[in-house]
């Protein structure tokens, strides 16, 4: 693991369960660049972590699989640094060359390859960042999205499928739309940041608005008890349902894929904060918001933007425009995030 953080330290519950087991601290092994933090982190995952040392990691370790996390304004760095010196020298050996998930958005799997050479494969990752709900684990709820810059053989595909098994739908995109899907995502996750500001704002518990929220898209998850504004608050997901689905279709993404994006990440995100306290709804959002990153601006612009909005319309009688009104603001942060997702890494 090369960029022990926030999101290697979220799924590795899943990748624990599925390819680790009893001897994963003899197969294990990560690197880190935040020297605060190393004790903290060899307690949660249970196996090496090095300070700053990648190549020496790569070189005792000669994984079979490098799983590799750190931030987007890095990765290019360490992909010419680390991964390209390290892979010529396995190629020199003559030993099998490992597989890299590269989980930073960008840059895509077409530069590791330029990079490290075409033997080797590369795919780009977007993880399910909830692994439980309610301290119950997750199972088939959300999805996790994969590229791949060249073609990769049947078992490598099937093992991929087993590593993130429990981690959802498996929605495989062409590299270029990896970002564009983002857009659409982030703005989604941004409803984890927004929930408990529109519950103060409604005066409302942040629980009962989520579970509201859930049950308004999918009445199947059960009845739920209506908050203070409720008619705003109805109107307020379905304008941000619409407005995802808006900028979706302005997007090459099949709409099937699409929808599958929309639907499972809304239900996700509204069960999560339907159940879960301000403290991890707080993890999800801010916590997991990269520097800089597309989360960060998604909740910056809802902030700004999508706040103010029900603040007001929580003060005026029902508007049949009102979801409309949400759709536009919600379309344009999605277009926003997925600009500023092209600018990151050069």
């Amino acid at each position: 693991m090369i960029g022990v953080g926030h999101l290697l330290e979220v799924i590795w519950p899943i990748v624990d369960r599925n390819i680790g087991g009893p001897d994963a601290a003899e197969r294990f092994v990560g690197v880190t660049a935040d020297a605060a933090d190393v004790a903290r982190k060899r307690d949660v995952f249970g196996f090496e972590i090095v300070l700053d040392d990648n190549l020496g990691a790569l070189r005792r370790n000669r994984p079979d699989l490098v799983l590799f996390a750190p931030p987007p304004t890095v990765a290019p760095e360490l992909i010419r640094s680390v991964l390209a010196p390290y892979v010529a020298e396995r190629r020199a050996d003559g030993g099998p060359l490992p597989v890299v998930y590269a989980f930073p958005p960008v840059p895509a799997g077409s530069a590791y390859l330029e990079a490290i050479g075409t033997d080797v494969l590369v795919a780009n990752i977007i993880p399910n960042n909830v692994t439980t709900i309610g301290g119950v684990p997750v199972d088939d709820e959300g999805f996790y999205v994969c590229t791949f810059p060249a073609p990769w053989p049947a078992e490598h595909r099937d093992l991929l499928r087993s590593v993130f098994d429990g981690q959802g739908a498996q929605v495989e995109l062409e590299p270029h739309q990896l970002i564009p899907m983002l857009g659409g995502a982030a703005t989604v996750s941004a409803l984890w940041y927004a929930i408990p500001a529109i519950a103060d704002l409604s005066g409302a518990d942040h629980n009962q608005v989520g579970r509201f929220l859930r049950a308004h898209l999918d009445p199947s998850v059960g009845p739920a008890a209506a908050p203070p504004g409720a008619g705003a608050l109805a109107g307020l997901i379905e304008g941000w349902r619409d407005g995802v689905a808006r900028y979706q279709g302005e997007t090459d993404i099949d709409p099937a894929a699409a929808d599958v994006l929309r639907t499972r990440g809304l239900d996700l995100t509204l069960h999560t904060a339907a159940v879960e306290p301000r403290g991890v709804l707080h993890g999800h959002a801010v916590g997991a918001a990269t520097k800089g990153g597309v989360l960060e601006l998604a909740i910056t612009r809802t902030g700004e933007h999508l706040l103010p909005a029900v603040e007001t319309a929580l003060g005026r009688q029902a508007d049949p425009a009102w979801p409309g009104r949400v759709a536009g603001l919600v379309a344009e942060t999605c277009r926003a995030v997925r600009d500023h997702g092209r600018t990151l890494a050069g």
